[in-house]
């Protein structure tokens, strides 16, 4: 049986990439996902944001490290999710935090536009665009 968990929010701080002593790349996100309701006058309000740490590894880290405070991203968790509920010290109000590991992250194009760039390792450098593509006769 497979396990998806998939959310949409925004960073709250930049991305932060760093490199294990075994040098596999982990990058560390802080999404915050936020619901909007509409109340009885038809107005929109905000509910408590859910703060989500998204790990990526590896590739995946490595390209989610160019991601910016603000940027609205669309997260698909891996099956290893981790969630902790305990007391805020100030108060005693009850709070809770969520970890999970992304299998993908996408940056949501609602918003904002955004360029796609393939890197010339990626092996495609030398394939023609398809504006260079001529069309067969």
């Amino acid at each position: 049986m497979e396990f998806e968990f998939r959310f949409e929010g925004n960073l709250a701080e930049d991305a932060e990439l760093r490199i294990t002593d075994t040098g596999r790349s982990v990058c560390r996100l802080r999404v915050a996902h936020t619901r909007r309701r509409r109340d009885n006058d038809g107005q929109w309000q905000n509910q408590p944001a859910m703060w989500v740490d998204v790990t990526a590894w590896e590739k995946l880290a490595e390209r989610c490290a160019e991601l910016r405070k603000g940027d609205t991203v669309l997260v698909t968790a891996r099956d290893d999710v981790r969630i902790w509920a305990f007391q805020r010290q100030e108060d005693n109000s009850p709070d809770g935090r969520l970890q999970v590991t992304a299998a993908n992250v996408a940056l949501s194009l609602r918003f904002r536009s955004a360029q796609s760039v393939v890197p010339e390792s990626a092996g495609f450098a030398d394939e023609p665009t398809s504006h260079e593509l001529e069309p067969s006769l």
